[in-house]
C-alpha cells in the first residue's frame, strides 16, 4: 500500500510520541504541518502536547486549526473543548464537546469531559447523565465514577453518590481520596459512626493528607465530638495552613464549645482565603456571638459587617446588635444619644443634637445608613437619635431650610420608619406639622405640580405612603434613586401585596372569636416585615430528617413566610404548604416569595383548628409561634399531629411561662392603664416601659429585639391571645399521644451549660431535666420552647 511522507513523518511521530520523546515528536509535527498546511492531525497533535504542558492558550489555538482543516475530526472537537475548559470558556467548551458527540455519540471522552465542564457549572443533574453515558461505554473508568459520585453527592443523592465511591474503592483500594468522599456520603446519611471509619482509612492509606484530617474532623463534628474535630482540623491547617475548608471547619467547631472570639479569628481567616457562602455566614454568625469587636482590626471588621449587613451573609436582623456596637463608637452618635437622653422627650435642633455638624455628622456614617435600610433598630438611645432626627427633617422639609444632600439619609430614616412600623414617638405639636407636610404633599401631587423630592421622603417617615390619596400618582414621576426606594417599599410593595391577596385561596373556613381575632390583629400589623431574606437556612428540624427524605411539609401559621421561604431554599425538592390566617401576612410572605425565586411553596388561608378537613398528609410540620394563639393549643396540635405521617417530625414553638414573666407584668400595666392595640397606645406603652426602673420586670422588655417596632410590640404584649406553657405540661401531652421528644433547639452556651449539670447524653431529652434546669434559670427559653419531636410510626397488628 502506498504512504506519503507525510504519512511516514506522522508515524515516526506518533512513535516517539509514545515513547516519552515529547520535543522530538513535536518537531516532526511542525514539519508535517509546514510541509501540509491542510493536514489535521499535525495540528491535533501538536495541540495535545500544548495541553499536556498547560499550554492552554496555544492549544486551543492548534485544536481550532485541525477541526478547520477537518471539521468530522470529533477528536479534535474534544480536545478544543478541554482547551477552552481550562481557559474558563466553559460554554463554548460544551459546545466543542456537543459537536464531537454529533460527530460520534459514542466518544467517552466526550461524554467524560462534558460532564467534568457541567459540574464545574454547577449543572450537576446534567453532569450525572452525562457521566452514565460515559460510563455505559467504559464501565472501568474509574476517575469519571468518583466524579458522577461527587455529582450525585451535590443534589442530594447521598446513597446513589456512596455507591459509585464504592465503585472506586472496589476498584482502587489505596486511593485514599475515595475513602474520604465516602466518609462525607455516609456522614450525609447520618451513618456517622461508619463514616469515621471511612475516614480512619483514608488516613490509613495518607496520614499526611490534609484534607483527610478536615474529612474526618467534620464526621466528628457531625457526632458532635466537637473538642476531638478541632484536634483534627489543626492537624489539617499544621499540614495546609492555608486550608480555607479546615479553617471553616474549625470556626464552626469553636461555635460549637462556645469560644466565640477564637471562632470569629478562624472565620476571619476562612473568609481571607475564600469567600464562599459557608465562610460568609461562619463569620457573621460568629459575629453575633464574639462580643464588642476589639478596637485592633475595627475598621476592617467595620468594613466586613457593612458588607454583610447590606449582601444579607445571615438575616439582617441578626446583625443588628453588632451594628449597634460598631455604630456607637462613633464619637459623633455616641455624644449625640448622651444629648438625646439627657433632653428626653424634648425635641433638639440639628446644633443641639450633633453640634456645629448638625445631622450631616450622623449621615456620614455608611453602617448606620446601611442599617436603617435593612432592619429595625433595637436601642434605646439611637431611638431617641433618631425621634430628634426625624424631627428635624421634619422641620427643615416645611420651611425650606434643607441641605439637599442630605436626601439619602432622610430616605434612609423614611424605610426604617416604615420598617419598625413609626415606632417613634411623636409629639402633638410634631403630629400637626408632618399633617401639614402631607396635605401640601397630596396637593401637589393631585395637581400634577413641582413637588420636592425631600416630601415623599419626610411624609414616609411619618405615615405610610400608600395611605395617601394619591399614593399611586408617585409611581408615575421620575425622582432620585433613594426616594425610588421609599415609594418602592411604601407604595408599590403594598399594592402588589394587595394583588397577591385578592388571589389567596382560601383553604379552610376561619370559625370562633378567638381565630378571627387573631386573624384581625395579623391583617392589621403582619409580623414580622423582613425586607432581606439570608441565605437558605437549615431549620432545627434538618437535625432530625434530612431534606433528600422530605416530601411534603406544612408551615402552619407561616405568617410573613421568613422561615418557610429560609426552609424551602433549603430544601427545594419538597412541595410546601404554607398556612395562616392573615391575608395581609400571606400576600408579603408570597411577593418575597416571588423576589426571591421560591417556587416550592403553596400558599393559603386557613384556620388550623379546621385543617382536618384538607385530607392531606405531610411528612414535616412546622408549627413555631402559633399553637399557643389558639383557642385551646392541645386541641389544635392534636389537629396537626393527625395530618403528620408516621414517623413524621413536627417542629414546634411555644412560649414558656416561666420566662415571660415580663410579658405578664407588661400585660397587667396594660390592663391597668387601658392602652389599646393601636399604635398611638403602643407608643405611649412603651415609653413607660422605657421609663421603669432598671432593676424591674419591665425593663427587661427593652433589650428583647420585638419591643423595637410596633406590628412585633402588639405581638409581644397587645396580643388578643396568648397561652403560657411549663415543660411538665408539654410532657405530659407527648406521653398521652405517644410522640418521642427529639430534643430542643439550642445555642452552644445553653448546651454546655446544661451538659455541666447533667453530663449524660441522655439528658438531652429528658424534660424533667430541662424543668429543673429552666427552674433555676427561667430565661433559659425567653424566646420559646422550640423543639422537635417523631410521630411514632405504627405497630403492626
Amino acid at each position: 500500500m502506498f504512504t506519503s511522507p507525510t504519512t511516514d513523518l506522522l508515524q515516526k511521530a506518533l512513535t516517539l510520541h509514545r515513547r516519552g520523546a515529547i520535543a522530538e515528536a513535536a518537531a516532526i509535527y511542525a514539519e508535517v504541518q509546514r510541509a501540509d498546511p491542510h493536514n489535521a492531525d499535525a495540528p491535533y497533535y501538536l495541540a495535545t502536547i500544548a495541553c499536556q504542558q498547560g499550554r492552554f492558550a496555544e492549544g486551543a489555538a492548534l485544536a481550532r486549526k485541525a477541526v478547520s482543516n477537518n471539521p468530522l475530526h470529533a477528536g479534535a472537537h474534544v480536545l478544543l473543548g478541554r482547551a477552552l475548559a481550562a481557559l474558563g470558556q466553559k460554554e463554548d467548551a460544551l459546545a466543542s464537546f456537543d459537536r464531537a458527540l454529533a460527530l460520534a455519540p459514542d466518544l467517552v471522552q466526550a461524554h467524560s469531559h462534558r460532564a467534568d465542564v457541567l459540574a464545574e457549572l454547577g449543572r450537576n443533574v446534567e453532569a450525572i447523565d452525562a457521566y452514565d453515558l460515559a460510563l455505559a461505554a467504559a464501565p472501568v473508568a474509574i476517575e469519571d465514577w468518583f466524579n458522577r459520585g461527587a455529582a450525585l453527592a451535590a443534589v442530594g443523592r447521598h446513597g446513589d453518590a456512596l455507591s459509585s465511591f464504592d465503585r472506586v474503592v472496589a476498584a482502587r483500594p489505596t486511593f485514599a481520596p475515595a475513602h474520604l468522599q465516602r466518609a462525607k456520603a455516609l456522614s450525609d446519611l447520618r451513618r456517622h459512626d461508619e463514616a469515621l471509619e471511612a475516614a480512619d482509612q483514608a488516613l490509613a492509606i495518607d496520614p499526611n493528607l490534609a484534607e483527610g484530617w478536615h474529612g474526618r474532623g467534620h464526621v466528628l463534628a457531625a457526632l458532635r465530638r466537637h473538642q476531638e474535630a478541632l484536634v483534627d482540623f489543626d492537624k489539617s491547617l499544621k499540614l495546609k495552613p492555608d486550608f480555607d475548608q479546615a479553617w471553616l471547619g474549625r470556626g464552626n467547631a469553636l461555635v460549637a464549645t462556645g469560644k466565640h472570639d477564637l471562632a470569629l479569628a478562624a472565620a476571619q481567616r476562612a473568609l481571607e482565603l475564600k469567600e464562599t457562602p459557608q465562610t460568609k455566614i461562619l463569620f457573621a454568625h460568629a459575629l453575633t456571638l464574639a462580643g464588642p469587636v476589639g478596637a485592633a482590626g475595627e475598621d476592617q471588621i467595620r468594613q466586613l459587617v457593612l458588607r454583610a449587613l447590606s449582601e444579607a451573609w445571615i438575616r439582617p436582623r441578626d446583625l443588628v446588635g453588632v451594628c449597634i456596637d460598631l455604630i456607637k463608637r462613633n464619637s459623633v452618635v455616641s455624644e449625640a444619644i448622651i444629648r438625646a437622653n439627657a433632653a428626653w422627650p424634648k425635641r433638639l435642633t440639628a446644633a443641639e443634637l450633633c453640634g456645629a455638624p448638625g445631622i450631616s455628622a450622623l449621615a456620614s456614617d455608611p453602617l448606620l445608613c446601611c442599617l436603617l435600610e435593612c432592619a429595625p433598630v433595637t436601642d434605646i438611645g439611637i431611638e431617641r437619635v433618631l425621634t430628634n432626627t426625624r424631627h428635624i427633617l421634619l422641620c427643615g422639609a416645611s420651611d425650606g431650610a434643607f441641605d439637599k444632600s442630605l436626601i439619602g439619609f432622610c430616605c434612609a430614616v423614611a424605610r426604617q420608619c416604615f420598617l419598625n412600623g413609626y415606632v417613634f414617638a411623636t409629639t402633638e405639636a410634631e403630629s400637626k406639622q408632618a399633617i401639614q407636610l402631607q396635605a401640601a404633599l397630596e396637593s401637589a401631587l393631585q395637581a400634577e405640580g413641582q413637588c420636592l423630592p425631600l416630601w415623599p421622603a419626610v411624609v414616609g417617615s411619618y405615615v405610610p405612603l400608600h395611605t395617601l390619596s394619591s399614593a399611586e400618582v408617585m409611581l408615575e414621576r421620575s425622582w432620585p434613586a433613594s426616594v425610588t426606594a421609599v415609594i418602592t417599599q411604601q407604595v408599590k410593595d403594598p399594592a402588589e401585596e394587595r394583588q397577591i391577596a385578592a388571589a389567596i385561596p382560601l383553604l379552610t373556613r376561619i370559625e370562633g372569636a378567638v381565630s378571627h381575632a387573631v386573624r384581625r390583629q395579623y391583617e392589621e400589623s403582619p409580623y414580622p416585615r423582613w425586607p432581606a431574606a439570608g441565605p437558605p437556612a437549615r431549620p432545627a428540624i434538618l437535625d432530625i430528617c434530612e431534606p433528600q427524605h422530605i416530601g411534603d411539609v406544612l408551615i402552619a401559621g407561616c405568617g410573613t413566610g421568613l422561615v418557610t421561604i429560609e426552609f424551602a431554599r433549603e430544601a427545594p425538592q419538597a412541595r410546601f404548604l404554607a398556612v395562616d390566617l392573615s391575608r395581609a401576612s400571606i400576600s408579603y410572605a408570597k411577593r418575597m416569595a416571588q423576589n426571591l425565586g421560591v417556587s416550592n411553596v403553596e400558599f393559603a388561608q386557613a384556620d388550623i383548628m379546621e385543617l382536618a378537613s384538607v385530607a392531606r398528609d405531610f411528612d414535616v410540620i412546622e408549627a413555631s409561634g402559633v399553637l399557643h394563639h389558639l383557642a385551646d393549643p392541645w386541641a389544635g396540635w392534636k389537629i396537626l399531629l393527625s395530618l403528620l405521617r408516621p414517623s413524621g417530625v413536627m417542629q414546634v414553638g411555644l412560649y414558656s411561662d416561666l420566662a415571660r414573666q415580663n410579658v405578664v407584668s407588661a400585660r397587667a400595666l396594660i390592663a391597668e392603664r387601658g392602652y389599646r392595640p393601636i399604635a398611638d397606645d403602643i407608643r405611649r406603652c412603651r415609653q413607660e416601659i422605657i421609663a421603669a426602673d432598671d432593676d424591674s420586670l419591665l425593663k427587661t422588655l427593652t433589650s428583647v429585639a420585638d419591643f423595637f417596632t410596633t406590628d412585633d410590640c402588639r405581638d409581644l404584649l397587645f396580643h388578643v391571645q396568648e397561652h403560657r406553657m411549663t415543660l411538665p405540661e408539654i410532657k405530659s401531652f407527648l406521653m398521652a399521644n405517644d410522640l418521642e421528644f427529639v430534643g430542643f433547639a439550642l445555642d452552644a452556651s445553653t448546651r454546655q451549660r446544661f451538659a455541666a449539670r447533667f453530663p449524660e447524653p441522655a439528658a438531652l431529652t429528658d424534660l424533667d431535666r430541662w424543668h429543673a434546669f429552666e427552674t433555676d434559670i427561667p430565661q433559659t427559653f425567653a424566646g420559646m420552647y422550640q423543639f422537635g419531636i417523631r410521630k411514632r410510626a405504627a405497630q403492626p397488628s
